[in-house]
């Protein structure tokens, strides 16, 4: 077994302290993801996890041992940077092999390793190749590779997607996920990247400023947000959260609309809507937001919308391409059910969407 617990860890750097009593469990078998702002202590956290970082207080258990004091080396895990961490000088053959010498494996037994490894990650045509004959996403599969073959109880993966470019990033994160689910490993993997989080993780553990703000499956963190920062951060583009005052069955928006809820708010409250959860209206329909068109952008697929309400700014996604351009006087309507009530002073969820 190979779960990971991390109970009540602080981080201080001298007086500051940047990590505050995070606890979660990442199960055996399980592919967690790590995602938060840049500086959240996702990283810290991993490197905490890997040992190459001391924690200030609580315990990090690997498959039921605590590691607190034990060497890296001796944590029975590997990681997989961000910059690849190759050695220039060596094949690839080597780089992959090259821990396994460290261990004092036999040549026949790192020969056996490194071929099976390079064959799941389809790297054998260049074994005997050195890292800058070889592409980006060739490189990341490298540094994936020397993970591989030491055959750890745990992955450790520190945004490894983050120096490819964007159609190579999807490539490899569907190759990591199966590669995940053909080795049952334990996965643990860092990203700024909420998109690259939902298509690949189990679960998702979001940070902010060295705290957990929620764990859980991508869709439940999705439809479900503890708070306005998780409801903010996770979904692309990111919800609407619109100042307001509830009002018992309805609420009242700064601009001054009035708009119908399932749930009763009361107090300054702020009311999230997602982009995809707004339908196009006229601006006189009954409980739509009425303003003008902002911006107009097109990817194809879906044309995303900003309209201007007042002092308040909604933004809205379309697939259906509908026929509206910059200056347009339109309505926008919340879909029944999808609204989202957050306490406008604590951030936390009064609503939950039913079903």
């Amino acid at each position: 077994m190979a779960e990971v617990s991390i109970r009540d860890v602080t981080k201080s750097y001298g007086t500051t302290k940047v990590m505050h009593g995070v606890s979660f469990d990442v199960a055996d078998g399980e592919f967690v993801a790590l995602v938060g702002p840049s500086g959240c202590g996702k990283s810290t956290l991993l490197r905490m996890i890997a040992g190459l970082e001391e924690i200030s207080s609580g315990t990090i258990s690997i498959a039921g041992r605590v590691v607190n004091d034990v060497e890296p080396k001796q944590r029975d895990i590997a990681m997989v940077f961000q910059n690849y961490a190759l050695y220039p000088h060596m094949s690839v053959r080597d780089n992959m092999g090259f821990s396994l010498h460290l261990r004092g494996a036999s040549k026949a037994e790192i020969a056996a390793a490194v071929s099976k490894a390079a064959e799941i990650l389809g790297l054998t045509p260049y074994l005997d190749r050195t890292p800058k004959q070889l592409s980006g996403g060739q490189r990341q599969r490298v540094a994936m590779g020397r993970a591989i073959v030491r055959q750890p109880a745990v992955f450790l993966f520190d945004e490894p997607l983050s120096n490819l470019d964007a159609a190579l990033r999807v490539q490899m994160r569907a190759e990591i996920r199966a590669l995940h689910e053909r080795l049952g490993s334990t996965s643990i993997f860092v990203t700024h990247d909420q998109v690259e989080a939902m298509t690949m993780a189990d679960r998702i553990a979001v940070m902010r400023a060295g705290r957990l703000e929620q764990a859980g499956p991508p869709l439940e963190l999705y439809d479900q947000p503890a708070n306005s920062f998780v409801a903010g951060f996770i979904g692309s583009p990111a919800m609407n959260l619109l100042d307001a005052m509830g009002e018992g069955s309805q609420v009242r928006l700064a601009s001054g609309q009035v708009l119908p809820i399932q749930s009763h708010g009361t107090g300054a409250v702020l009311y999230g809507i997602r982009p995809e959860h707004l339908e196009l209206s006229s601006p006189d329909a009954p409980g739509a937001i009425a303003g003008q068109v902002g911006i107009v952008e097109s990817t194809g697929t879906a044309m995303f919308v900003a309209m201007q309400a007042g002092c308040l700014t909604l933004h809205a996604v379309f697939t259906d391409r509908p026929n509206i351009k910059r200056g347009d006087q339109i309505g926008l309507m919340p879909k029944p059910g999808l609204v989202h009530l957050f306490d406008a002073k604590t951030g936390l969820r009064l609503s939950r969407r039913p079903g």
